[in-house]
């Protein structure tokens, strides 16, 4: 039994009969009370479905979950990834030394140090041009291979912060599928690529064949030896990266206390520290670590990663609502929604506790999203008209140098509205209202009028950026990261491993080896036939 949960779920902690738009009548300071200003950023839950009590109670679930506790196991180096054994210490890479020295010790601060200073030189390098291709050109085009937090969050960022006229381009390639890859190198001249791959293990299937296809584009163009100049690898496996050609000295390596979906902050990033300067990743690390204390010192109730965290288990467990959406009305936070989907998803998407039971309740809901002004021509008719209710989450940013005033300002007149309407909706009456204005008569009123109704009372929450920085992106990521965190702890779960994610892999692997097989495993008819057809 845990009786955190048992609260959410209890009819005395929800109220869902009240409408959200007749709590600022009834609660004058609501929006003071639910709203706050960290990192700049600007969050407001003052719009979910909770009242003024069911809010209080939110908060004090959390107050009793053993999240101060658990918090301080992560920060001081403590294991909390019980499954496998393992400090989750992602917060390390964002802070300085001296803390890191006085709270996780000094093997801790000097693997931190290190790997900050080899990533520094090595992109300084490639910058001034003392770092070159082995035809002694410049490099001008990186090719980031890597696949779920290896792809995800430097993708996220690249596309995030980098200039209008970049010194170097970054392109990605995740998929397996030959494709993108194909599309990533198109155009480029080898003697100007550097090609980087990015894997933990370094034995990810998807990372390694579209690494070993580059490779062999290198190659084939600059010879066997040249093209080691023209290689460079991020692993916490060195070991296993000489074995593909690439020099020591261009392996920049992480820790196994530095979880896959959390590693953006690590050497991971050496792509983006190359592309954009030391200098930008510094300032994406200082507006995380800013954010990491807020979270670390704040008072739940005024505490931006608890508050969201808090309306997601209210709508997720308490009203039973399966999905959130992620809209930001920011073309560079595009893959917002993606990066979300593996922390949130495939952190906290588990139905079993560490110790192996299974949990009383519903756990992390579907996320999904689009970068607005596009999802309002999508998906929004059926957020806005369904009897289902989707929580939504508004990004918006509020100051953008490269927006005309005028475009600025409509694009943050449909943010506003959207919440506006998403809270409000439009009644029967004034559907009918407007029909009689169009000069329709009874007949067609009666017709038409039911179809505009939309039913209104579905809750959103804003986040709004002051201006698109380092900073601010910083300090976004790790808001989300920690609102997952606190999340898993109220759930009784383990944020930390993925083992939902082995089972597809394992069996993909089989498959693989039957399609060169004389005789194929045994397989269910479907999976058999499609073997039989793939093999020819």
């Amino acid at each position: 039994m845990n009786p955190v949960l048992d609260a959410l779920r209890t009819q005395a902690f929800v109220d869902d009969t009240a409408k959200i738009v007749d709590q600022f009548r009834n609660d004058p300071d609501r929006l003071s009370r639910m709203s706050l200003e960290v990192a700049g950023l600007y969050i407001d839950v003052s719009k979910q479905s909770w009242t003024k009590s069911s809010f209080d109670r939110s908060i004090e679930v959390f107050e009793q979950s053993g999240l101060s506790e658990a918090r301080e196991k992560m920060w001081t180096g403590q294991t909390i990834n019980v499954s496998e054994g393992r400090a989750v210490l992602h917060v390390a890479l964002r802070d300085s030394d001296a803390e890191n020295l006085r709270l996780r010790g000094a093997e801790i601060t000097a693997d931190v140090k290190t790997a900050r200073d080899a990533m520094k030189a090595y992109a300084d390098g490639i910058r001034s041009g003392a770092i070159t291709g082995s035809s002694g050109k410049a490099f001008r085009t990186i090719v980031h291979i890597g696949i779920g937090g290896s792809d995800l969050g430097p993708r996220l960022v690249y596309q995030a912060l980098t200039p209008l006229t970049p010194q170097i381009d970054v392109r990605f390639v995740a998929n397996v599928d030959g494709s993108e890859l194909a599309l990533a190198l198109a155009g480029l001249d080898p003697a100007e690529t550097l090609v980087i791959a990015v894997s933990k293990t370094f034995t990810t299937q998807e990372t390694l064949a579209n690494f070993l296809a580059a490779r062999e584009w290198l190659v084939a163009a600059l010879g066997v030896e040249a093209a080691q100049s023209h290689m460079a690898a991020v692993s916490a496996a060195p070991d296993k990266t000489g074995a593909y050609g690439i020099a020591a000295d261009r392996v920049f390596g992480f820790k196994d206390w530095v979880g896959g979906r959390y590693s953006l902050w690590s050497a991971v990033s050496l792509s983006l520290v190359i592309a954009l300067g030391y200098e930008v990743y510094e300032r994406l690390l200082a507006g995380a670590h800013e954010m990491d204390q807020h979270f670390l010192t704040a008072p739940f109730d005024r505490n931006a990663p608890v508050l969201l965290a808090a309306a997601q288990l209210y709508n997720r467990i308490g009203l039973n609502r399966p999905s959130r959406a992620v809209i930001p009305y920011v073309h560079r936070l595009r893959r917002l929604a993606a990066f979300l989907q593996q922390l949130e998803m495939e952190s906290n998407g588990k139905r079993t506790s560490p110790t192996g039971e299974v949990l009383p309740t519903a756990t992390c809901p579907v996320v999904f999203g689009d970068e607005g002004t596009n999802a309002q021509h999508a998906f929004f008719q059926m957020l806005h008209q369904s009897e289902d209710v989707v929580p939504l989450e508004l990004i918006a940013v509020e100051n953008n140098a490269e927006a005309s005033d005028d475009m600025q300002k409509k694009l943050l007149s449909n943010v506003i509205a959207q919440g506006e309407a998403f809270m409000v909706g439009k009644s029967l009456e004034t559907s009918e209202a407007e029909c009689r204005a169009l000069g329709f008569d009874a007949a067609k009123t009666a017709q038409i009028a039911p179809q505009k109704v939309c039913p209104g009372n579905k809750p959103s929450t804003l986040v709004l950026i002051n201006e698109l920085t380092p900073e601010t992106l910083g300090a976004l990521l790790a808001l989300y990261e920690h609102k997952t965190f606190a999340e898993g702890i109220v759930l009784g779960l383990n944020s930390f491993d993925q083992w939902g994610v082995e089972l597809g892999k394992t069996l993909a692997s089989a498959v693989l080896k039957d399609f060169a097989a004389e005789v194929p495993a045994e397989h269910d008819p479907s999976t058999a036939a499609l073997i039989a057809r793939v093999k020819g």
